[in-house]
This record gives C-alpha cells, structure tokens and sequence, in this order.
C-alpha cells in the first residue's frame, strides 16, 4: 500500500464522492484498513487513515517520487511503527505528531493485536513547499538531501500542538463537508505547522554572548547524555530557550540541526570507543541505539565503513 504516494492512491466509488475525496479499504486476516484522502492543491494532501487489527497485522509500505515529500502525521488513536528495510524505526502514536521526510523507499508497518490506530497526516512535496513558504525557508525545514540509501529522515516526534483547526478536522462528520472549508482548514494547520518548524527570519540575528554560553551548556549536556532520547522539546524546557531558538544558535553555529549534530556526536563517540577496542553490541548499548544493527547501519552511512573495520584490541 502506499499511503505516502498521492497519485498511486487507488480510486473507489463511495459516498464522500462530493467532497472529491479518493478511498482505498482493504480487509486481510489479522486487520482492516481504510484511507481516505483529499487532494487540497498539487502536491499537497490531506489523508485520513483507520486501522482495526484482530491479530497483530502489520502491511508493506512503499513509497517512491521525483522529489522529497513532508509527511506531517498526527496520531489520534492508537500507535503503530514504520521500520525500514535497514531496520531504521519511525514510531507513531496517540497525541502526538510524527514529522518526516520521504522520497523513495521501501518497509513495513506494524500494528498490536486488538488495536484501534487513526491517524490524520498532511503530504507535502518539496515543490509545494517551495510555493508556500520559499526556497530559503523550505530548504532550512528539509535540511539536507537524502543519502542513497535513507529512506526517510525523522524530523519530530513530539506532543501534538493544540490547534483549532486539528479539532476540526478530525471531528466524525469532517470528510463530509463542504471542499472549501476542508481546503481552508488543511493549509491553516500546515501554516501552523509551519510557522513551528522553520518560521519566518524577520533579521538575521547574530548569536550572542549569552546564545554562545547556553549553546555551550545544550552541548555539554547532549555529550553526557548520548545513551538518552533528547528531544528538541527536552533540550528546550532543560534550558528554557524556544525551539526556533534552539534550531538557528546550531544552525549559525555548526550549519546543521540540533539531531543532526547529536548524530555526529554519537558517530565519533562510537568511533572513539571502537577503536579502544569496545565490542559493536556495548557501544550501541552505551550510544542508546537499541540493536547493534542499527548503529552498524548509521555507521556505514557516516562514515562509509562498517564499525568492525575500525575496531581495536581491547587493552
């Protein structure tokens, strides 16, 4: 199935017809799944997807396209896992929103027995993107370009944001009204999103001598802590600074995102105690990825070699 994909996206006759919505229901042993989904303008759409399970059920995921696709996904029921053919995790769940980035690629979702999971998600193409917000503003929010073999790129994983607009859109009774107020209350829960994300850069501020003390306080605490999730929300309520704040102090800094260079960090730090002769599985352990292949697949991506090839003799 592929939900991320909006032109693949098979067409059935049902009853939110006048609202333009496309439908797709499939009904296997262990789960059904429906998805509606509503295209707002080229490039942008809205879906909402319901999954009931029996048994545990999970369902192959593809995604492919020409260019990188913002998937904003807020999950109002449920929870559920995405994991890539590499074993790279994309974790959803019940108040909270999942921001990632795809472009093409392949992997499985999985589901609990005896499961509700619905989901409201917002699909953006970069090009779109590019219409709403500029090239400068969407290029800060994508970051980088996909390496060869990344298949999506987690941006967030935090608590859904309260907005009017998300209220009404997952009421019951949504899919069945009217296109115009549908299409208006989609692009103003992007905007908000947006505005979140990468706001607007009214001055060029340079970073001051109090940014440079706190951003060297985030730092020494992100070096302490590599075993622990640190999220943009945690650093920024562990040392009182905004999220936009946080993002533009490490962008003027080291030209990447606070994630970005936690990354770096634990690859060097992973380097450091592989050369001293630290086994693969402890160094995952002690860097807080949950299964040694997981750190093995970031190495070789980082580095381009496997963890193994840089191992030392323990002294």
């Amino acid at each position: 199935m592929n939900e991320l994909a909006a032109p693949d996206f098979p067409i059935e006759s049902q009853s939110l017809a006048s609202s333009h919505w496309l439908s797709h229901e499939l009904t296997e042993a262990g789960g059904t799944h429906r998805a509606d989904r509503l295209d707002c303008e080229p490039g942008f759409s809205l879906v909402r997807s319901r999954i009931s399970t029996d048994g545990a059920y999970s369902e192959a995921c593809q995604h492919e396209g020409k260019e990188r696709v913002l998937v904003i996904a807020f999950g109002l029921n449920g929870q559920s896992e995405f994991r890539d053919r590499k074993g790279e995790q994309l974790p959803f769940a019940a108040n909270r929103t999942t921001i990632s980035i795809f472009r093409e690629g392949e992997g499985t979702r999985s589901y609990a027995a005896n499961h509700l999971v619905h989901q409201l998600r917002l699909v953006v193409s970069e090009s779109a993107l590019v219409r709403y917000i500029g090239e400068e503003r969407t290029q800060r929010l994508l970051g980088t370009p996909l390496r060869m073999r990344e298949s999506f790129r987690l941006l967030a994983f935090d608590q859904t944001h309260a907005s009017q607009h998300l209220c009404w859109l997952k009421k019951p009774d949504a899919a069945g009204q009217e296109r115009l107020g549908l299409h208006i209350h989609a692009l103003s829960l992007l905007s908000e999103q947006l505005q979140i994300l990468t706001p607007p850069m009214l001055t060029h501020e340079r970073m001051s001598s109090k940014d440079m003390d706190k951003l060297e306080q985030i730092e020494a605490y992100m070096r302490a802590n590599l075993d622990k999730p640190l999220s943009n929300t945690l650093l920024c309520a562990l040392f009182c600074v905004s999220e936009y704040r946080l993002k533009e102090c490490f962008r003027q800094a080291y030209g990447t995102s606070p994630n970005q260079h936690l990354q770096e960090m634990r690859m060097h730090r992973a380097r450091e105690m592989l050369a001293s002769g630290c086994q693969v599985a402890e160094t995952a352990y002690r860097l807080g990825y949950q299964h040694p292949n997981n750190l093995s697949a970031a190495f070789i991506r980082f580095f381009g070699c496997t963890p193994k090839s840089v191992q030392g003799k323990r002294r």
